[in-house]
């Protein structure tokens, strides 16, 4: 481990909760974790992007069963990558199990009542197949705000026949951030 590793560590703590899916979270979205996670999006920051997704892997052992699930973004053009190379880059496997049957409105400045009626019926996923379904599936996204997103893809994967055990994210939105 370097010595920006282990500053790293000690400026970001690893936040975990209970909400309606257990989640778990580098650290706050904020500050100059949320600079990174911005600045990650670009395709040069492979380096970056690896040494988070290490240090989230130190911080939290996901079950050996578990199948990462990235979720897919809404947009078109200029999507999001970092879901799928988050996944990609914890070692576990991966699975394309949800797709977005419509592209939404952009959640930045919707509220939390607004961002779950926006998602409505925003994703399906696809059906277990003949084995079975995997026994423990993990949505991974890049920032975790309401859980408006991850319920959503939850219920997808329910629906389908899925148990989802939780979410894994690198930056969990500060609570006096989130709108009500």
């Amino acid at each position: 481990m370097d010595l920006g590793t282990a500053r790293c560590r000690r400026r970001l703590p690893a936040p975990r909760a209970s909400m309606p899916l257990p989640w778990c979270a580098l650290g706050p979205y904020a500050g100059n974790l949320r600079q990174l996670l911005l600045k990650l999006r670009q395709p040069h920051q492979c380096k970056a992007l690896a040494a988070l997704v290490q240090l989230r892997s130190e911080r939290f052992t996901l079950p050996a069963t578990a199948v990462l699930v990235p979720i897919p973004s809404w947009k078109r053009q200029r999507s999001n990558p970092l879901p799928q190379r988050i996944a990609l880059g914890l070692g576990r496997p991966t699975a394309a199990l949800l797709h977005r049957t419509r592209a939404g409105l952009s959640q930045h400045h919707l509220n939390r009542r607004q961002r779950q009626t926006n998602l409505i019926g925003a994703f399906q996923a696809f059906p277990m197949d003949k084995q079975g379904a995997h026994s423990s599936v993990w949505l991974v996204d890049d920032i975790l705000t309401t859980g408006s997103t991850a319920s959503a893809a939850r219920q997808a994967l329910e629906a389908a026949g899925h148990r989802v055990a939780g979410l894994i994210c690198l930056g969990r939105t500060p609570a006096r951030e989130r709108r009500r």
